[in-house]
C-alpha cells in the first residue's frame, strides 16, 4: 500500500486489534492489522498517520548514516568518556584491556570475546565515576539514590526503579561527561517525580539549563555509543 510516497508492507494478525506502524533497521514500514480490518480502514488509518509516519523514517535515514560499524582491529576507534581511542591488540601486556598512551590496549588473548572485555573495562571503569556524578548531583536535585548500578538495558540510557535504584546503560561511559551528567539529573529527577511532567521538567531545567542540547546529542549521537552496529526498530 502506497502513502505518502512510501511502500508500506501490510500484515494481518489475529492477535491484533489495533493497527500498528513499524519502521525497520533499514527504513523500510510495515503496518501489521488485525485479520478482519477492511483495506480501506488501513489506509485512512495510515493516512492519518501520514506526517508521522514521514518524519520517523527521515529520522531513521539520518540516524543510519551516524552509524559506526566497528570491528576489533588493530587501528579501530573505541569511545571512553567522550574520548576515542584507537586499538591496539598484543600479547605484551597482562591486562585485558587497558588505555595506554591514548590507545586501547587489548590482551590477544581476549580477542574472542573482546566485546565482553570492553563491556567489563565500561563498568569496572564507569561505576566509580557514576558514583561520584551521583553524589554530587544528588546535593543539587534534593534526591538520593540506594544504590546504583551499570548493566545492560538494552534500547534504554538509564531507568529508575520503585526501590530506588538507578540503573546506567554501560554505553554511557562511551560518551563525554556532559552527556553522562544529564542521564545522572534525569534518573535522580524520577526519584522525585516518577513520570515526565511539567513539574519532572522544569526541575531537571533548574539543575541543568541546558539539558535539551544533552537530548538532542543523544537522539543524533547515541547511536555512535556502540561497539557494533545496532539500530532498533521504531514502532508506534
Amino acid at each position: 500500500m502506497r502513502i505518502g510516497g512510501l511502500d508500506i508492507v501490510i500484515k494481518r494478525s489475529k492477535r491484533r486489534k489495533t493497527i500498528t506502524v513499524n519502521i525497520e533497521r533499514d527504513g523500510s514500514v510495515n503496518a501489521v492489522a488485525p485479520f478482519d480490518c477492511e483495506d480501506e480502514t488501513i489506509r485512512k488509518e495510515l493516512e492519518a498517520r501520514e506526517y508521522l509516519i514521514c518524519r520517523h523514517v527521515a529520522n531513521r535515514k539520518a540516524v543510519n548514516k551516524a552509524y559506526i560499524n566497528r570491528n576489533f582491529v588493530n587501528g579501530q576507534a573505541f569511545l571512553f568518556m567522550g574520548a576515542s581511542y584507537n586499538l591496539l591488540i598484543t600479547d605484551k601486556v597482562k591486562k585485558s584491556l587497558e588505555i595506554i598512551d591514548d590507545k586501547f590496549v587489548l590482551k590477544e588473548s581476549c580477542l574472542p570475546k573482546a566485546k565482553e572485555t570492553f563491556v567489563k573495562f565500561y563498568k569496572k571503569q564507569g561505576l566509580p565515576y557514576l558514583q561520584e556524578r551521583v553524589s554530587y548531583y544528588s546535593k543539587l536535585v534534593g534526591r538520593e539514590p540506594v544504590s546504583i548500578r551499570i548493566i545492560e538495558l538494552g534500547s534504554h540510557w538509564a531507568s529508575c526503579t520503585s526501590r530506588q535504584t538507578i540503573n546506567f546503560h554501560w554505553k554511557c561511559i562511551m560518551a563525554k561527561p556532559i552527556i553522562i551528567d544529564y542521564l545522572v539529573v534525569h534518573e535522580l529527577t524520577h526519584l522525585k517525580y516518577p513520570q515526565h511532567t511539567r513539574q519532572f521538567w522544569d526541575a531537571v531545567f533548574s539543575v541543568m539549563p541546558n539539558f535539551k542540547e544533552c537530548e538532542e546529542w543523544l537522539h543524533e549521537y547515541g547511536v555512535t555509543l556502540s561497539l557494533e552496529s545496532e539500530s532498533p526498530m521504531v514502532r508506534f
